[in-house]
């Protein structure tokens, strides 16, 4: 029987999906956009791994509740 005053899986998962999406917004979206637009100003392709190696950490950092 689970405590009453202990969240849920469920509340617990909304939780670290909400730190993610703080921290993408925060951290690793700066970079992609970043990214995006040198490689836009210099005609190539964005280069992702800065933003790719932040996304990594973030989910390292915050990962999901196992059930």
């Amino acid at each position: 029987m689970q405590n009453p005053s202990e969240p849920t899986a469920e509340q617990k998962r909304h939780a670290v999906l909400a730190q993610r999406s703080r921290a993408y917004r925060l951290e690793s979206d700066p970079l992609r956009l970043e990214a995006e637009y040198d490689a836009v100003i210099a005609g190539t392709d964005p280069d992702y791994t800065a933003w790719l190696a932040k996304v990594a950490e973030i989910k390292v950092r915050y990962p999901l509740p196992n059930h």
